[in-house]
């Protein structure tokens, strides 16, 4: 079993990626840095019981391209898996937190989202919602709630809500799909982010956790590996 990044010392923790990083090619171990440099936590998604798991996917391709690292995905049924075709490897490369097991999944997602300081910005089309365009990225790191097309947000999330947002519409249906919609907010926002003076990189020890998560998930017969690691590294500090 792979040890937890938590159970590590800063130390072996360095060590340990460091090692990870001498069975990858330099133009990979390059690529990793790079993608790394322009990851966030300042905004984030919480996706509640989505009905369609290739809608779940597409998400998860659009946190990708737009640098966003972490999602949340409340799933009461228990029932998602990726679809790979749509997700285009995209989840490999994600914080996922899935909420399965606790009593009222959604208001447990809110609350651990909310004691990180996040503000928790609902999607409507309902009349009074703040415009994407006006959105106030200034005012500290958001968490953009999505429900089902069909339902929309629980009533968990419309009561805990720190902030509405609409992406205007100009034809005749009310809303667009789940995927595209976050694509347009998200593109919207962190394009707005990057050119302000907020700081909205991740720190060096939250790069580090993923970067070894990076390099876990893509270096074949990982357990064994750092298994001989730690008993090498071991030995030598005895």
């Amino acid at each position: 079993m792979l040890r937890k990044p938590e159970e590590l010392t800063r130390e072996q923790l360095q060590k340990l990626i460091e090692f990870l990083k001498t069975l990858k090619s330099e133009e990979r171990i390059c690529t990793f840095e790079k993608v790394l440099d322009q990851r966030t936590n300042y905004f984030t998604v919480l996706m509640e019981n989505i009905d369609h798991p290739h809608n779940i996917s597409a998400v998860l391709r659009s946190c990708d391209c737009f640098g966003v690292q972490n999602v949340n995905l409340v799933d009461d049924r228990a029932e998602y898996s990726v679809n790979r075709k749509v997700a285009m490897g995209s989840s490999k490369w994600l914080t996922l937190t899935k909420y399965t097991k606790h009593q009222n999944n959604k208001k447990k997602a809110l609350e651990d989202l909310k004691s990180k300081g996040y503000r928790l910005v609902v999607t409507t089309p309902n009349p009074g919602a703040v415009s994407i365009q006006d959105v106030d990225i200034s005012k500290g790191p958001v968490a953009f709630v999505f429900g089902t097309e069909l339902t929309g947000v629980s009533p968990e999330a419309s009561e805990m809500a720190d902030e509405y947002l609409t992406i205007p519409m100009f034809g005749f249906t009310e809303s667009l799909n789940l995927s595209v919609s976050v694509a347009i907010i998200l593109q919207t926002v962190t394009s707005k982010l990057r050119n302000s003076s907020i700081h909205w990189e991740l720190s060096d020890h939250e790069k580090e956790l993923v970067m070894l998560n990076w390099l876990r998930k893509s270096t074949p017969r990982n357990e064994i590996i750092e298994n001989r690691f730690f008993n090498q590294i071991e030995n030598i500090d005895n």
